[in-house]
């Protein structure tokens, strides 16, 4: 014979006979006990952990004031075992009045959506959980949650998941010794599509005389939105209120709130679009100056004067020529009849 022993974790019964008593417990030893035997030698590597149930009733604190219970095993298997003993022997338990507090409760998803979706609201039942336990341990609770895995699904589901308590370092935080007002929640996942629609504006009316229209500009003119799949079919541009440019002179930038003008269970990367209407004022050239430009400083006036004089000079000149020739010719002539007189 040789002697063995497994490691085997203890296992709690009868905790309600505690948290009934409005009280609750804690294990002051370790949670793993040491089981001791006798088996012959050829036959010690037959015995396994799983063959030995170790376990504690707290049911018989009611007939002890030392707050101590007796450790029991249990062993299942047919290779002969002798002398059997645990280490320790007794559990220890300290019990304290109990306490409540109240959570809510929070989520976490495991695992993706399919390409193009994304989770969109998520209902949880019930959403608020009472945890009953020593104020030491409710005191380093931090939150309630449960986990929701996604499996790449791409159309709402449901289901029910297990109450898990974390600690203030994010640890769970095992039940034992706690009171849940519910061991399992659930949640309802409403699964959202993704879709990139144009932004369209319109504007009705005509620009005041002397006023012309010159467009829009739309900013942003492409929005990402996130809905059910059955709203997001219906949704193909979003088209903002009729602008009316009939009162206008000058350009005008128009805001909407985009919440209001998509339906309610419909999200969007952006909370505001605005609109730029362009106006332009016509300008009107005034009558054609065949002189051409000039600028600052100039005297038309002048120049014409004297380019007027400059022509005047120039037919004084030709007629003062005209004249002496004509003189001359007479002058001849003159000549001409007295010789022809005295000839006579």
């Amino acid at each position: 014979m040789v002697n063995g022993f497994v490691n085997v974790p203890i296992i709690i019964e009868n905790e309600d006979y505690i948290l009934n008593q409005n009280k609750t417990f804690t294990i002051l030893d370790s949670r793993i006990i040491r089981v001791n035997y006798l088996v012959k030698s050829n036959e010690q590597t037959s015995i396994r952990q799983s063959d030995f149930k170790v376990y504690v009733d707290l049911k018989e604190l009611e007939n002890t004031d030392t707050n101590t219970v007796p450790i029991h095993y249990s062993y299942s298997n047919d290779v002969n075992v002798s002398n059997v003993s645990t280490t320790p022997e007794m559990l220890h338990i300290d019990l304290s009045d109990l306490s409540r507090d109240e959570f809510p409760v929070t989520y976490s998803i495991n695992g993706d959506l399919g390409e193009g979706h994304s989770v969109g609201s998520v209902i949880l039942s019930p959403n608020i959980v009472y945890v009953s336990g020593s104020n030491t341990v409710l005191e380093n609770i931090d939150h309630v949650e449960i986990e929701i895995p996604t499996n790449n699904r791409e159309e709402t589901f449901s289901g029910v998941a297990t109450t898990k308590i974390y600690d203030k370092n994010g640890n769970v935080i095992d039940n034992e010794g706690l009171m849940l007002s519910a061991n399992t929640i659930n949640y309802y996942v409403v699964v959202f599509s993704r879709s990139t629609v144009p932004v369209n504006a319109f504007v009705e009316g005509n620009a005041k005389p002397g006023y012309s229209y010159g467009g829009v500009q739309v900013n942003p003119s492409n929005i990402i939105i996130n809905g059910p799949r059955s709203t997001l079919q219906n949704i193909t541009t979003l088209d903002l209120p009729t602008i009316n440019i009939d009162e206008l002179t000058k350009s005008t930038e128009y805001k909407y709130n985009v919440i209001e003008l998509l339906p309610i269970d419909v999200k969007c990367n952006v909370t505001e679009i605005s609109v730029n209407v362009i106006i332009n004022e016509n300008i009107h050239a005034g009558p054609r100056d065949e002189r051409g430009p000039h600028v600052e400083g100039d005297r038309p006036s002048a120049i014409i004067n004297s380019a007027a004089d400059r022509n005047r000079q120039s037919q004084d000149e030709s007629i003062e020529d005209t004249t002496d020739e004509t003189t001359n010719e007479t002058n001849v002539v003159v000549e001409s009849t007295d010789v022809s007189e005295t000839s006579e």
